[in-house]
């Protein structure tokens, strides 16, 4: 199983990346537990960025934190190791994923019992 430290890193360099790339601004220096950057400062440096890529980052980091990071939203199954170490803002599992594939995204609404973690 993949360490929660790990996938920390992997989500944090994905989003040091896309800042970089589109931004020309990087996350405050990553290393040591002590030195990576906390939850604040990171809404610090998105704050007013409307990028839905930087939303599922930080929204990923926050389920790693939360403890919920790697289950399917749909049907709270584990997803894949592999999976989410080159995707970490996936929530749903390949069963899920091909059940709601029919429907966009950014009009997508969860049901209310998923929505409410329920």
């Amino acid at each position: 199983m993949m360490s929660t430290e790990v996938m920390r890193q992997t989500i944090l360099s994905k989003l040091n990346q896309h800042l970089q790339e589109n931004y020309s601004i990087s996350l405050p220096r990553e290393g040591s537990a002590e030195q990576q950057p906390s939850l604040h400062q990171i809404d610090a440096v998105l704050a007013f960025k409307s990028d839905s890529q930087l939303n599922e980052l930080r929204n990923a980091l926050s389920r790693l934190e939360e403890g919920t990071f790697g289950v399917c939203l749909g049907c709270k199954s584990p997803i894949s190791e592999e999976v989410l170490s080159t995707n970490p803002i996936q929530r749903l599992c390949e069963r899920c994923e091909k059940r709601y594939s029919h429907v966009r995204r950014s009009s997508f609404r969860w049901p209310l019992s998923i929505a409410n973690g329920i």
